[in-house]
């Protein structure tokens, strides 16, 4: 009100100023008033803006459902259409869209007024429509799509993160293929463990790879070089790591030339063939490798073909999946499904069907019973050795004073743990999500 009255007495004082000064000259009161008048007017303006969009904020805000009414009626209206159109083989009759339907008239008559001045602001779009004028690229929608992702948007204040279970505000969450939410900085330090955790690498969720651009803008410039480096590294067969135990670091291939390895951060020299300090005549004998592998083998363990650790089989069969990635058989070494040993041991299959019965009982189980769910657990191992873990994991909970443990990284819960349905797999929530 007072600015309206500021503005009326510029009015008037400019009526006053007629005919009293030449009209070719511009006095300095003129150009004052004249600014001023500017500055007056634009703080009206900006008033008028923003109780215009407390209003209209109101209005959805009380009217969501009504807004809902009228995105259910469009889509039925808009699925009969199509319909009609599929019967009629074409009518032109029919190319014309449905009327516009009324909101339902249960709602009282003061409900849909404010629903249909919102509407009318917006230039006659409702304000989940407003969601369509955006200029970036992405998938299509069809209309009812677009009608509930907008009301969804305007109803949502807060969103849960899926892996701290905090609430943010919807521009600090990250929304990724396999439909899950995520705040920034889980997103981000599942990125920064991915560079000392193979198994994590790529990083991804529900076994989709989330794409880095999503967080990088997020990172610091040393954490993006970190990651990119790993990337190099983890995507490396021969690796060569420095030779100066104070050192250690990754050499990149691009730093090795004529099996002479030179690293960047200490400046040592190591040879790419045997992998201990640079010498010009023929790689010695690898005393401390050499008893390492003597070991191995007395102990029936295996060597990974391509990035040349010692593996022990612990349980299950002898399918076996390296930290870097490669599949290769237990009892031979070769690629995986490349050679004709068989998959399991009896000994390892029965002690495995044991260990899921006892930890599955709730209480000490008849010796008969036992053996027959021992049998039934067998064949369920042997029809799903090669389980791909698809479908939902079925969550255990009270894990009592020892908790559970963890198949893959055995760490242990107290909380819960998920269990596959078909070969009675046991991880914890971030292995399901970050290694399954």
């Amino acid at each position: 009100m007072a600015l309206l009255q500021q503005l009326e007495e510029i009015n008037c004082f400019n009526e006053n100023q007629k005919n009293k000064c030449r009209a070719d000259s511009v006095q300095d009161i003129d150009l004052a008033i004249s600014t001023f008048q500017r500055e007056v007017q634009a703080q009206i303006d900006l008033l008028n803006g923003l109780k215009l969009a407390h209003s209209i904020a109101h209005a959805v805000n009380t009217d969501g459902r009504a807004i809902s009414e009228i995105r259910n009626g469009e889509t039925q209206a808009e699925n009969d259409r199509h319909l009609a159109m599929r019967m009629s083989g074409g009518d032109p009759e029919l190319e014309n869209p449905p009327p516009y339907r009324e909101v339902n008239p249960g709602y009282p008559v003061q409900q849909r007024k404010s629903l249909h001045i919102a509407i009318n602001r917006f230039g006659g779009k409702t304000a989940i429509e407003l969601e369509s004028d955006s200029d970036e690229g992405g998938p299509s929608r069809t209309y009812a799509e677009r009608q509930e992702y907008g009301l969804e948007k305007l109803s949502r204040k807060e969103v849960q993160c899926c892996v701290c279970c905090d609430s943010f505000r919807p521009h600090e969450i990250v929304h990724l293929e396999c439909g899950d939410e995520y705040c920034t900085d889980c997103v981000k330090s599942l990125f920064m463990r991915a560079t000392k955790d193979q198994t994590l690498f790529p990083p991804r969720c529900c076994r989709r790879h989330i794409p880095l651009p999503l967080i990088s803008t997020k990172m610091s410039t040393e954490e993006l070089d970190t990651f990119k480096n790993v990337e190099i590294e983890f995507s490396t067969t021969d690796r060569t790591y420095c030779s100066n135990i104070q050192c250690g670091r990754f050499i990149l291939p691009t730093n090795i030339t004529a099996d002479k390895a030179e690293c960047n951060y200490c400046g040592s020299s190591t040879c790419a063939m045997c992998k201990s300090a640079f010498h010009n005549d023929d790689c010695p004998e690898d005393t401390s490798l050499k008893a390492t592998l003597d070991l191995a083998a007395s102990q029936g363990w295996q060597r990974c073909f391509a990035c040349k650790a010692v593996v022990q089989l612990g349980r299950g069969c002898y399918h076996i999946t390296c930290n870097c990635g490669a599949q290769f058989c237990y009892l031979c070494g070769l690629r995986w499904k490349t050679c004709p040993c068989q998959r399991w041991h009896e000994h390892n299959l029965m002690t495995r069907a044991e260990e899921v019965v006892d930890r599955e009982a709730v209480d000490p189980l008849p010796e008969q019973e036992r053996q027959r769910r021992v049998v039934q657990v067998q064949e369920d191992l042997l029809n799903t050795h090669e389980c791909q873990h698809s479908g939902r994991f079925q969550r255990i909970d009270h894990g009592g004073r020892r908790g559970f443990q963890c198949e893959m990284c055995e760490d242990r819960h107290w909380k819960f743990i998920l269990q596959c349905r078909r070969c009675h797999l046991r991880v914890c929530q971030d292995c399901r999500m970050h290694r399954v």
